[in-house]
């Protein structure tokens, strides 16, 4: 088995990200605090009352804050979740260096108290009492990430745009990216009706992780004109919650290698963590002979993270168009 390729991205070490919508949990003292009036939006078909401009924003997870530093948050994010520098997309790090205070985002809402925040950004996973005491200290806007919202990934960076007033950012980061999709299915044609492709990634002790179809990254790849393994077509493991996402134990690994080329998953500088060289050293898929490629990881957080695994994506289809002539 070969590795190539191996500039790899993983979203951390979370098992989140997809999309969001927003809603607004509440606040403690019914104003908007310095983020000046009250406004409605409607996000993702949900209508929430915000700051109309927020000045002091935290970010408790990663999923909000690549999508904030995306569309210009700058300044304006005060704090974010601690993140890995290798857990960082290589496009969004010199921002991310740039926000002045790291947090502990599973901490107590009240340490989050001496950065007097006017909006905090948080997600639908996890303990449901801390997103209320997080609400009880300032406006809390909620990023779904779980269940039919977890494939709409872009909706993260529109959800944040919304918010900061800057969706020109957006529509420019989505044009740019349908573009780019575009290109790849064009120019790789010949290559991409061949090639049937399958994505894997290990979370937990004991379990393999495989991405389809219907999954997040089944979603950006399907519109690069990528055509997934048959074994991963379907709902998945557990639709309700991870669409087109499927988990097994690794001795089950050889159900999943019907594909003709395999995605491994890592961090944005190319580092497995254990559980990912045990994945690549299981005895399945070293015997497969499979090309095995760097990828990235299997959720999406960003348009740069976006763009770093189409990068592989790419690297992936030049070699094998040159193995098929």
């Amino acid at each position: 088995m070969r590795l190539r390729n191996r500039s790899l991205t993983r979203w951390g070490a979370v098992a989140v990200a997809g999309v969001l919508a927003v809603g607004l949990v509440g606040c403690s003292s019914g104003d908007s605090g310095d983020g000046g009036d009250e406004h409605k939006l409607t996000l993702q078909g949900t209508e929430v009352t915000l700051p109309s401009n927020p000045q002091r924003i935290i970010s408790v997870h990663n999923a909000g804050t690549q999508a904030l530093i995306e569309v210009g948050a700058g300044d304006r994010l005060v704090a974010a979740a601690t993140m890995d520098t290798p857990m960082v997309p290589p496009a969004n790090r010199e921002a991310y260096a740039k926000i002045k205070n790291k947090i502990d985002g599973t901490a107590p809402a009240e340490t989050l108290t001496q950065y007097d925040p006017d909006l905090i950004v948080t997600i639908d996973a996890g303990d449901p009492g801390a997103n209320k005491d997080l609400a009880a200290l300032a406006p809390t806007a909620i990023m779904k990430i779980r269940g039919t919202e977890r494939t709409d990934w872009e909706g993260r960076t529109k959800s944040a745009a919304a918010i900061l007033g800057t969706t020109d950012k957006f529509d420019a980061l989505q044009e740019k990216l349908k573009r780019r999709q575009i290109s790849i299915k064009t120019t790789y044609a010949d290559v991409l009706t061949k090639v049937k492709v399958t994505v894997l990634d290990s979370h937990e002790p004991g379990e393999i992780y495989v991405a389809g179809t219907k999954s997040m990254i089944g979603d950006l790849f399907g519109q690069a004109g990528v055509v997934f393994a048959d074994s991963v077509t379907g709902d998945g493991t557990a639709p309700d919650t991870n669409p087109g996402e499927f988990t097994a134990s690794p001795e089950k690994l050889g159900q999943f290698l019907d594909a003709d080329a395999i995605f491994v998953a890592s961090d944005f500088d190319g580092g497995h963590n254990a559980l990912q060289r045990q994945l690549l050293n299981n005895p399945l898929l070293k015997s497969s002979k499979k090309p095995v490629f760097g990828l990235g990881t299997v959720t999406i957080s960003s348009f740069a993270q976006a763009d770093y695994m189409l990068d592989q994506l790419e690297k992936a289809l030049s070699e094998l168009q040159g193995t098929q002539r």
